[in-house]
Protein backbone atom coordinates (compact mmCIF):
# COMPACT_ATOMS: atom_id res chain seq x y z
CA UNK A 1 0.00 0.00 0.00
CA UNK A 2 1.01 3.61 -1.28
CA UNK A 3 0.28 6.84 0.15
CA UNK A 4 -0.11 8.76 -3.36
CA UNK A 5 -1.81 12.47 -2.85
CA UNK A 6 -2.47 14.44 0.84
CA UNK A 7 -3.96 17.53 1.63
CA UNK A 8 -3.92 19.88 4.43
CA UNK A 9 -7.05 21.94 5.42
CA UNK A 10 -6.87 24.52 7.98
CA UNK A 11 -10.59 24.76 9.69
CA UNK A 12 -11.82 27.06 12.47
CA UNK A 13 -15.24 26.19 14.28
CA UNK A 14 -16.98 28.83 16.95
CA UNK A 15 -17.13 27.99 20.47
CA UNK A 16 -20.36 28.10 22.00
CA UNK A 17 -21.06 31.47 24.47
CA UNK A 18 -21.03 30.94 27.68
CA UNK A 19 -24.54 32.98 28.27
CA UNK A 20 -25.84 30.16 25.79
CA UNK A 21 -24.16 27.22 27.99
CA UNK A 22 -20.76 26.80 26.56
CA UNK A 23 -17.27 28.37 27.24
CA UNK A 24 -16.67 31.60 25.20
CA UNK A 25 -14.55 33.62 25.75
CA UNK A 26 -12.00 31.01 27.39
CA UNK A 27 -9.71 32.90 29.47
CA UNK A 28 -6.46 31.70 31.17
CA UNK A 29 -4.49 34.19 33.15
CA UNK A 30 -2.31 34.85 29.99
CA UNK A 31 -4.98 36.76 28.05
CA UNK A 32 -6.33 40.10 28.65
CA UNK A 33 -9.74 40.80 30.43
CA UNK A 34 -12.66 40.87 28.16
CA UNK A 35 -10.76 38.55 25.61
CA UNK A 36 -10.35 34.47 25.02
CA UNK A 37 -10.77 31.58 22.56
CA UNK A 38 -14.11 32.20 20.64
CA UNK A 39 -12.69 29.55 18.09
CA UNK A 40 -11.32 26.14 18.05
CA UNK A 41 -8.26 26.30 15.39
CA UNK A 42 -6.84 22.81 14.22
CA UNK A 43 -5.09 21.71 10.44
CA UNK A 44 -6.63 18.80 9.35
CA UNK A 45 -4.92 16.57 6.94
CA UNK A 46 -6.06 13.59 4.68
CA UNK A 47 -4.01 11.14 3.23
CA UNK A 48 -5.41 8.66 0.28
CA UNK A 49 -3.61 5.47 -0.73
CA UNK A 50 -3.72 3.75 -3.80
CA UNK A 51 -5.98 1.04 -2.22
CA UNK A 52 -8.80 3.66 -1.80
CA UNK A 53 -8.50 4.16 1.55
CA UNK A 54 -8.14 7.48 3.39
CA UNK A 55 -6.92 8.34 6.61
CA UNK A 56 -7.68 11.37 8.67
CA UNK A 57 -5.40 13.40 11.02
CA UNK A 58 -5.24 16.59 12.94
CA UNK A 59 -3.32 18.69 14.86
CA UNK A 60 -3.98 21.99 16.78
CA UNK A 61 -0.41 22.90 17.59
CA UNK A 62 -0.48 25.62 15.38
CA UNK A 63 2.27 28.46 16.30
CA UNK A 64 2.05 29.91 12.89
CA UNK A 65 -0.49 28.71 10.20
CA UNK A 66 1.40 30.14 6.90
CA UNK A 67 4.62 28.63 8.11
CA UNK A 68 2.78 25.53 8.68
CA UNK A 69 1.48 25.80 5.14
CA UNK A 70 4.82 26.30 3.90
CA UNK A 71 6.84 23.17 5.78
CA UNK A 72 3.48 20.63 4.64
CA UNK A 73 4.04 21.48 1.28
CA UNK A 74 7.60 21.90 0.67
CA UNK A 75 8.89 19.26 3.34
CA UNK A 76 6.17 16.72 4.34
CA UNK A 77 4.10 16.38 1.50
CA UNK A 78 7.34 15.20 -1.05
CA UNK A 79 8.55 13.02 1.67
CA UNK A 80 5.56 10.84 2.23
CA UNK A 81 4.12 10.74 -1.08
CA UNK A 82 5.05 7.40 -1.99
CA UNK A 83 5.73 5.67 1.50
CA UNK A 84 4.04 2.66 3.08
CA UNK A 85 1.92 4.15 5.93
CA UNK A 86 2.39 0.70 7.45
CA UNK A 87 6.09 2.39 7.94
CA UNK A 88 4.22 5.26 10.59
CA UNK A 89 7.41 4.77 12.61
CA UNK A 90 10.06 5.46 10.31
CA UNK A 91 7.74 8.50 8.07
CA UNK A 92 7.99 10.01 11.76
CA UNK A 93 11.51 9.89 12.22
CA UNK A 94 12.49 11.19 9.51
CA UNK A 95 9.95 13.70 9.06
CA UNK A 96 11.21 14.74 12.88
CA UNK A 97 14.88 15.04 11.30
CA UNK A 98 14.18 17.26 8.44
CA UNK A 99 12.24 20.21 11.01
CA UNK A 100 14.43 22.14 13.34
CA UNK A 101 11.97 23.28 15.76
CA UNK A 102 10.49 20.07 17.70
CA UNK A 103 7.18 21.43 19.46
CA UNK A 104 6.01 22.76 16.07
CA UNK A 105 7.41 20.21 14.59
CA UNK A 106 6.19 17.39 16.89
CA UNK A 107 2.46 19.09 16.36
CA UNK A 108 2.67 19.04 12.46
CA UNK A 109 3.93 15.36 12.63
CA UNK A 110 1.27 14.34 14.90
CA UNK A 111 -1.60 14.82 12.58
CA UNK A 112 0.70 13.05 10.08
CA UNK A 113 1.01 10.06 11.94
CA UNK A 114 -2.52 9.89 13.32
CA UNK A 115 -3.72 10.06 9.26
CA UNK A 116 -0.97 6.53 8.65
CA UNK A 117 -3.00 4.96 11.91
CA UNK A 118 -6.14 5.40 10.94
CA UNK A 119 -5.09 3.97 7.68
CA UNK A 120 -3.62 0.72 9.40
CA UNK A 121 -6.64 0.21 11.32
CA UNK A 122 -9.03 0.62 8.50
CA UNK A 123 -7.10 -1.65 6.35
CA UNK A 124 -6.58 -4.47 9.58
CA UNK A 125 -10.09 -3.87 10.09
CA UNK A 126 -9.61 -3.47 13.55
CA UNK A 127 -9.61 0.25 15.81
CA UNK A 128 -6.86 1.85 16.97
CA UNK A 129 -6.86 0.59 20.24
CA UNK A 130 -6.70 -3.01 19.22
CA UNK A 131 -3.42 -2.15 17.51
CA UNK A 132 -1.57 -0.65 20.56
CA UNK A 133 -2.10 -2.92 22.96
CA UNK A 134 -5.68 -3.42 22.90
CA UNK A 135 -8.72 -2.26 24.94
CA UNK A 136 -8.83 -1.80 28.33
CA UNK A 137 -11.54 0.79 29.10
CA UNK A 138 -14.33 1.25 27.09
CA UNK A 139 -14.90 4.68 28.13
CA UNK A 140 -13.43 7.74 29.14
CA UNK A 141 -13.92 9.89 31.68
CA UNK A 142 -13.86 13.80 31.19
CA UNK A 143 -12.86 16.58 33.07
CA UNK A 144 -15.41 19.63 31.82
CA UNK A 145 -12.12 22.94 31.05
CA UNK A 146 -13.22 26.05 31.99
CA UNK A 147 -11.63 29.51 31.57
CA UNK A 148 -11.65 32.48 33.81
CA UNK A 149 -15.08 33.51 34.36
CA UNK A 150 -17.36 35.71 37.09
CA UNK A 151 -18.31 33.94 40.29
CA UNK A 152 -21.75 34.64 38.86
CA UNK A 153 -20.93 33.11 35.54
CA UNK A 154 -19.53 30.08 37.42
CA UNK A 155 -22.37 29.49 39.41
CA UNK A 156 -24.17 29.05 36.53
CA UNK A 157 -21.57 27.20 34.73
CA UNK A 158 -21.17 24.43 37.70
CA UNK A 159 -24.78 24.26 37.67
CA UNK A 160 -24.59 23.20 34.21
CA UNK A 161 -21.99 20.84 34.52
CA UNK A 162 -23.57 18.90 37.97
CA UNK A 163 -26.77 18.87 35.92
CA UNK A 164 -25.12 16.92 32.91
CA UNK A 165 -23.43 14.22 35.41
CA UNK A 166 -19.69 15.45 34.81
CA UNK A 167 -17.75 14.64 37.86
CA UNK A 168 -14.68 16.61 36.93
CA UNK A 169 -13.81 19.62 36.63
CA UNK A 170 -10.75 22.12 35.24
CA UNK A 171 -10.14 25.47 35.41
CA UNK A 172 -7.25 27.99 35.11
CA UNK A 173 -5.60 30.30 37.63
CA UNK A 174 -2.44 32.02 37.31
CA UNK A 175 -3.82 35.88 37.48
CA UNK A 176 -2.20 36.34 41.38
CA UNK A 177 -1.94 34.47 44.41
CA UNK A 178 -4.07 35.65 46.73
CA UNK A 179 -7.34 36.17 43.83
CA UNK A 180 -6.18 32.42 43.16
CA UNK A 181 -6.74 31.05 46.59
CA UNK A 182 -9.78 32.73 47.00
CA UNK A 183 -11.01 31.26 43.35
CA UNK A 184 -10.09 27.64 44.49
CA UNK A 185 -12.06 27.88 47.88
CA UNK A 186 -14.62 29.22 45.97
CA UNK A 187 -14.71 26.51 43.40
CA UNK A 188 -14.68 23.96 46.21
CA UNK A 189 -17.65 25.57 48.01
CA UNK A 190 -19.68 25.36 44.74
CA UNK A 191 -18.58 21.60 43.34
CA UNK A 192 -19.01 20.13 46.97
CA UNK A 193 -16.80 17.49 47.49
CA UNK A 194 -17.99 14.83 45.17
CA UNK A 195 -16.81 16.61 42.27
CA UNK A 196 -12.88 16.48 41.17
CA UNK A 197 -11.23 19.53 40.83
CA UNK A 198 -7.95 20.69 39.12
CA UNK A 199 -6.00 23.63 38.59
CA UNK A 200 -4.18 24.72 35.24
CA UNK A 201 -1.76 27.80 36.28
CA UNK A 202 0.22 27.67 33.03
CA UNK A 203 3.80 28.65 34.34
CA UNK A 204 2.65 31.71 35.94
CA UNK A 205 4.53 31.55 39.24
CA UNK A 206 7.85 31.82 40.97
CA UNK A 207 8.67 29.58 43.61
CA UNK A 208 7.72 31.14 46.42
CA UNK A 209 4.40 32.17 45.04
CA UNK A 210 3.86 28.22 44.40
CA UNK A 211 4.57 27.52 47.79
CA UNK A 212 2.59 30.18 49.24
CA UNK A 213 -0.46 29.25 46.67
CA UNK A 214 -0.14 25.66 47.50
CA UNK A 215 -0.25 26.65 51.72
CA UNK A 216 -3.72 28.32 51.07
CA UNK A 217 -5.24 25.19 49.31
CA UNK A 218 -3.86 22.25 50.79
CA UNK A 219 -7.42 21.78 52.21
CA UNK A 220 -9.39 21.57 49.72
CA UNK A 221 -8.60 18.07 48.22
CA UNK A 222 -7.60 19.04 44.70
CA UNK A 223 -6.77 16.62 42.33
CA UNK A 224 -3.76 18.27 41.06
CA UNK A 225 -2.28 21.54 40.06
CA UNK A 226 -0.69 21.95 36.76
CA UNK A 227 2.79 23.52 36.15
CA UNK A 228 2.37 25.87 38.76
CA UNK A 229 6.18 27.29 37.89
CA UNK A 230 8.12 27.53 34.36
CA UNK A 231 10.12 24.60 32.50
CA UNK A 232 13.31 23.19 33.47
CA UNK A 233 13.39 23.73 37.42
CA UNK A 234 13.21 20.40 38.27
CA UNK A 235 14.96 21.08 42.17
CA UNK A 236 12.17 23.59 42.68
CA UNK A 237 9.99 20.80 41.71
CA UNK A 238 10.82 18.70 43.73
CA UNK A 239 10.84 21.00 47.13
CA UNK A 240 7.38 21.78 45.80
CA UNK A 241 6.12 18.07 45.85
CA UNK A 242 7.60 18.27 49.25
CA UNK A 243 5.98 20.79 51.08
CA UNK A 244 2.74 20.20 49.69
CA UNK A 245 0.10 17.89 50.28
CA UNK A 246 -1.75 18.79 46.84
CA UNK A 247 -0.34 16.78 44.07
CA UNK A 248 1.83 18.43 41.76
CA UNK A 249 1.27 17.94 38.02
CA UNK A 250 3.10 18.80 34.98
CA UNK A 251 2.50 20.33 31.23
CA UNK A 252 4.62 22.29 29.67
CA UNK A 253 7.65 20.48 30.63
CA UNK A 254 6.55 16.97 28.97
CA UNK A 255 7.21 18.47 25.60
CA UNK A 256 11.25 19.39 26.69
CA UNK A 257 13.01 16.40 25.31
CA UNK A 258 13.61 13.99 28.58
CA UNK A 259 12.03 16.70 31.09
CA UNK A 260 9.42 14.53 31.83
CA UNK A 261 12.00 11.38 32.39
CA UNK A 262 13.79 14.01 34.55
CA UNK A 263 11.30 14.80 36.88
CA UNK A 264 9.99 10.74 37.02
CA UNK A 265 14.58 10.36 37.96
CA UNK A 266 13.99 13.06 40.68
CA UNK A 267 10.51 12.02 42.19
CA UNK A 268 9.07 15.65 41.62
CA UNK A 269 6.10 14.92 40.12
CA UNK A 270 2.91 13.36 40.79
CA UNK A 271 0.77 13.65 37.44
CA UNK A 272 1.89 14.53 34.12
CA UNK A 273 -0.43 15.91 31.45
CA UNK A 274 0.12 15.29 28.11
CA UNK A 275 -1.01 16.10 24.61
CA UNK A 276 -0.56 13.59 21.30
CA UNK A 277 0.40 16.87 19.47
CA UNK A 278 3.43 18.26 21.41
CA UNK A 279 4.84 14.51 22.39
CA UNK A 280 4.63 14.02 18.56
CA UNK A 281 1.67 11.31 18.17
CA UNK A 282 0.78 7.56 18.79
CA UNK A 283 3.56 5.69 18.39
CA UNK A 284 5.13 8.04 20.95
CA UNK A 285 2.83 8.38 23.28
CA UNK A 286 2.82 4.33 24.06
CA UNK A 287 6.57 5.08 25.15
CA UNK A 288 5.49 7.05 27.25
CA UNK A 289 2.88 5.63 28.92
CA UNK A 290 5.55 2.49 28.96
CA UNK A 291 7.55 4.71 30.58
CA UNK A 292 5.43 6.20 32.92
CA UNK A 293 2.94 2.80 33.84
CA UNK A 294 7.24 1.25 35.25
CA UNK A 295 7.46 4.68 37.24
CA UNK A 296 4.25 4.75 39.08
CA UNK A 297 3.32 8.08 37.09
CA UNK A 298 -0.77 8.49 36.27
CA UNK A 299 -0.90 10.46 32.96
CA UNK A 300 -4.00 12.51 31.89
CA UNK A 301 -4.69 13.64 28.34
CA UNK A 302 -4.22 17.49 28.06
CA UNK A 303 -6.86 19.00 25.46
CA UNK A 304 -6.31 21.52 22.70
CA UNK A 305 -10.16 22.19 21.49
CA UNK A 306 -9.90 19.24 19.45
CA UNK A 307 -12.61 18.85 16.62
CA UNK A 308 -13.29 15.21 16.50
CA UNK A 309 -10.53 13.68 14.56
CA UNK A 310 -7.97 13.95 17.06
CA UNK A 311 -10.43 13.63 19.83
CA UNK A 312 -11.29 9.90 18.65
CA UNK A 313 -7.10 9.42 18.51
CA UNK A 314 -6.99 10.59 22.39
CA UNK A 315 -9.60 8.27 22.75
CA UNK A 316 -8.11 5.31 21.63
CA UNK A 317 -5.17 6.10 23.53
CA UNK A 318 -6.73 6.40 26.60
CA UNK A 319 -8.55 3.11 25.93
CA UNK A 320 -5.58 1.16 25.47
CA UNK A 321 -2.53 2.47 27.49
CA UNK A 322 -2.46 1.60 30.87
CA UNK A 323 -1.12 4.78 32.45
CA UNK A 324 -4.22 7.05 31.67
CA UNK A 325 -6.21 6.45 34.54
CA UNK A 326 -6.98 9.89 35.12
CA UNK A 327 -9.84 11.91 33.28
CA UNK A 328 -9.23 13.52 30.23
CA UNK A 329 -9.49 17.75 29.55
CA UNK A 330 -12.42 18.14 26.95
CA UNK A 331 -13.68 21.63 25.66
CA UNK A 332 -15.62 19.47 22.96
CA UNK A 333 -18.82 19.96 24.70
CA UNK A 334 -18.68 23.99 24.06
CA UNK A 335 -17.95 23.64 20.48
CA UNK A 336 -20.92 24.47 18.19
CA UNK A 337 -20.02 21.88 15.90
CA UNK A 338 -17.22 19.08 14.59
CA UNK A 339 -16.22 17.93 11.30
CA UNK A 340 -17.43 14.46 11.87
CA UNK A 341 -21.17 12.84 10.80
CA UNK A 342 -21.86 11.59 14.21
CA UNK A 343 -20.45 13.29 16.65
CA UNK A 344 -18.70 11.10 19.70
CA UNK A 345 -20.71 9.99 22.26
CA UNK A 346 -20.85 11.10 25.89
CA UNK A 347 -22.49 9.83 28.29
CA UNK A 348 -22.79 10.47 32.29
CA UNK A 349 -19.22 12.73 31.95
CA UNK A 350 -17.68 9.91 30.24
CA UNK A 351 -16.98 9.21 26.38
CA UNK A 352 -17.62 6.09 24.78
CA UNK A 353 -14.47 4.96 22.96
CA UNK A 354 -15.39 4.43 19.30
CA UNK A 355 -15.63 1.02 18.02
CA UNK A 356 -15.21 1.39 14.10
CA UNK A 357 -11.41 0.13 12.18
CA UNK A 358 -9.09 2.85 12.59
CA UNK A 359 -10.21 6.04 14.65
CA UNK A 360 -13.97 4.83 14.46
CA UNK A 361 -14.84 8.31 13.01
CA UNK A 362 -16.95 9.30 10.05
CA UNK A 363 -15.40 12.52 8.59
CA UNK A 364 -18.04 15.43 7.25
CA UNK A 365 -15.59 16.73 4.16
CA UNK A 366 -18.83 19.07 3.53
CA UNK A 367 -17.96 20.64 7.21
CA UNK A 368 -14.83 20.67 6.22
CA UNK A 369 -15.24 22.77 3.11
CA UNK A 370 -17.25 24.95 5.12
CA UNK A 371 -15.40 25.38 8.18
CA UNK A 372 -12.11 25.88 6.51
CA UNK A 373 -9.89 29.15 6.27
CA UNK A 374 -8.13 30.34 3.02
CA UNK A 375 -4.65 29.65 3.27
Amino acid sequence: MKIIDTEAMWVEIPLIPLAEGGISPYRGHNLPIGKGLVNASSLIYKIVTDEGIIGWGESNRIINRDTHFAIFENLIKPAILGKDPYDVFTICSQLLRSVETPIASNGIISGIEIACWDIIGQACGQPICNLIGGQIREKVEIAYCLGIYSEEETIEKIEQIKAQNYSVIKTKGGENVELDIRRAHFFREQLGNEIKLRIDMNQAYDVSEAIRYLNGVDELNLEYIEQPIPTNQFSALQSLRARAKTPIAINEDCYIRHNLYECIKRNAIDIAVVDLDQIGGITRMTKISNLCSEAGIPLAHHCGFDMGIKLAAILHVNAALEAFTHAMDSTYMGHQDDILKEKIVIENGSYKVPELPGLGIVVDEEKIRRYTIDK
